[in-house]
């Protein structure tokens, strides 16, 4: 509820041969967000060629520290914890799905996290994904992102035959 004359301007004369021109200006201060990661995360390529159902694969992840972290005290410590997420129908995991791994304080310091895992359907799957529960996103940079989907091949055919004696 208001007046609406409170503040309102004397109306603007337009010419009438119609080429009057009303122009409006407004300056908008924008915020850019600041992305300046501590951590990068990368999916490493796979050992093998081709995948298959029932055969074990090292789904590999190395973890880089980008900058020593002065604003965020929860990552000013050398050791980390990691949780490995995997779709049941699709992985199991055949070893630690969690843990912690230590990463040096300085610039440039790398580890590499390896998780054995089993594929059980043949397709295109997603792979387990590598999560750092502690960390907020702001602070993990993930370029190149890891593959969105993997082939994964139905397991090798057996046959068996009998041979005469």
């Amino acid at each position: 509820m208001g007046d609406r004359a409170v503040g309102a301007h004397i109306p603007v004369n337009i010419k009438p041969d119609g080429k009057g021109e009303l122009l409006f200006k407004i300056a908008l201060a924008l915020q850019r967000p600041v992305l300046d990661p501590c951590l990068a995360v990368g999916f490493l390529p796979f050992t093998s060629d081709c995948l298959r159902v029932g055969q074990l694969v090292l789904m590999r992840w190395r973890l880089e520290r980008l900058k020593y972290p002065e604003e965020t005290p929860s990552l000013a410590k050398d050791e980390l914890f990691y949780e490995v997420d995997a779709n049941p129908e699709n992985w199991m995991i055949a070893g630690r799905k969690r843990g912690h791994v230590s990463l040096a304080l300085t610039q440039g310091s790398r580890v590499v996290i390896t998780v054995s895992c089993l594929p059980l359907v043949s397709g295109y799957v997603h792979p387990p994904q590598l999560g750092l529960p502690g960390v907020s996103e702001s602070n993990i940079s993930c370029n190149p992102a890891g593959p969105h989907l993997v082939c994964i091949l139905p397991p090798t055919l057996s046959s068996s035959f009998c041979v005469p004696a």
